[in-house]
């Protein structure tokens, strides 16, 4: 394909990132494009339960090869919900795992761009919206919420 795009909130779900990149370089022919769009891995480090007011270390960013369980979060369209079923499996991906597995995977890096705000609001207590998007209500500007990256494949 011409362009290849993985976007927000697919990655965390995923146990084999150098596996998903040499998936998705496959389906990139030779000068076409892959571009990802995610959520940054920093914002998982941080408490996310009800009622927390400030930023504080509770996951790790290096997780190793065991997947972080969480239960009862409830959807993550509305957290009040309740669900039967509630625990999730995650990954966590930090942004050099990803960009090496692209590069490995014969890919180049045309661009990595941070952003200081985000679609979704990953942490409900801390974060408000302003301008189309979610921002840290305190210490506005001072973390990337999500990431780009464009990469080509040699022609």
């Amino acid at each position: 394909f011409d362009i290849v795009y993985t976007s927000y909130g697919a990655l965390n779900w995923l146990p084999d990132i150098p596996r998903w990149a040499r998936v998705a370089a496959h389906f990139v022919k030779p000068g076409g494009t892959f571009y990802v769009v995610e959520f940054h891995p920093i914002v998982g480090i941080f408490d996310d339960d009800a009622g927390v007011t400030e930023l504080r270390v509770r996951w790790p960013y290096f997780q190793g090869n065991e997947p972080l369980r969480c239960e009862g979060y409830g959807t993550y369209v509305d957290r009040s919900i309740p669900l039967t079923n509630d625990v999730t499996v995650e990954w966590p991906h930090p942004t050099s795992q990803v960009l090496t597995a692209l590069i490995d995977a014969g890919l180049r890096i045309e661009h990595f761009h941070e952003f200081p705000f985000t679609p979704w609001a990953q942490l409900p207590p801390l974060m408000a919206w302003s301008d189309g998007y979610n921002r840290l209500k305190e210490h506005d500007g001072s973390l990337p919420l999500i990431y780009s990256i464009r990469a080509t494949k040699p022609a």
